[in-house]
């Protein structure tokens, strides 16, 4: 399984249900739908190309590590 990188704060809304399990969550696909990482990441699975759930864009940083 493919893991989403959804850190930009524009993935971040007031909570609304999600539109695949529909439980609350304040986390937004690119196009604006609200969906938990874990759903978009179990729904991108089983079909590999689809464009629905997908990554931000590589940030420009010369290492990709999670320091300060």
């Amino acid at each position: 399984m493919t893991l989403l990188d959804w850190r930009d704060s524009s993935h971040f809304r007031r909570d609304a249900p999600c539109v695949l399990c529909q439980r609350p969550t304040p986390l937004r696909s690119h196009a604006g739908e609200a969906a938990h990482k874990s759903c978009a990441e179990s729904c991108n699975a089983p079909h590999p190309g689809e464009v629905r759930f997908v990554s931000d864009a590589k940030s420009k940083r010369q290492s990709d590590d999670d320091h300060a």
